[in-house]
């Protein structure tokens, strides 16, 4: 799974590190602060919309209510076992396939870096992260939402537009 518009910005920034010649400066880390506060926006955002998508699948309309506002209260946090609490509240099966495939490799790192360190700007206490730290946890966090898809049984068609 991507983020075009993420992306985008990222190779903007980079750009303007390397012209400027400003690596390792104040510059550097107000480009990393605000790509945390980006990334976690979109992520949080991208883990409702995965959530609603699933609850979706029901007709009942009330259930389909309770279920899409249950998503959205529990998602505004979404560490990696927030998302796994989320994902036991399906079944312990949805749980367990996500574990699975984020826990075997450094995703959950990733995920969790790029977390922590956006909350470390959100309290003013900085980040020590650098735009290559940041650059590869993105990469690797990206992991977690394609986790998320296989743990949610999403089909294709419930996810083409967010490619």
């Amino acid at each position: 799974m991507t983020f075009a518009s993420l992306e985008f910005v990222m190779r903007r920034c980079e750009e303007h590190l390397d012209a400027a010649n400003v690596r390792s400066t104040e510059i550097e880390s107000y480009f990393v602060q605000y790509l945390l506060v980006r990334i976690c926006a979109e992520y949080e955002a991208r883990v409702t919309t995965l959530v609603h998508r699933r609850c979706s699948r029901t007709r009942d309309r009330h259930l389909k209510s309770f279920a899409q506002r249950t998503a959205e209260y529990v998602c505004q946090r979404f560490s990696i076992s927030d998302i796994a609490k989320i994902l036991g509240r399906f079944g312990s099966d949805y749980r367990q396939v996500f574990h699975d495939q984020v826990m075997s490799g450094i995703a959950h790192v990733a995920w969790d870096n790029i977390y922590t360190n956006r909350q470390a700007v959100a309290h003013k206490t900085g980040t020590q992260m650098s735009f290559g730290d940041l650059k590869k946890d993105y990469r690797d966090s990206l992991v977690v939402l394609d986790a998320l898809v296989s743990a949610l049984s999403l089909k294709p068609r419930e996810i083409r537009d967010l490619a």
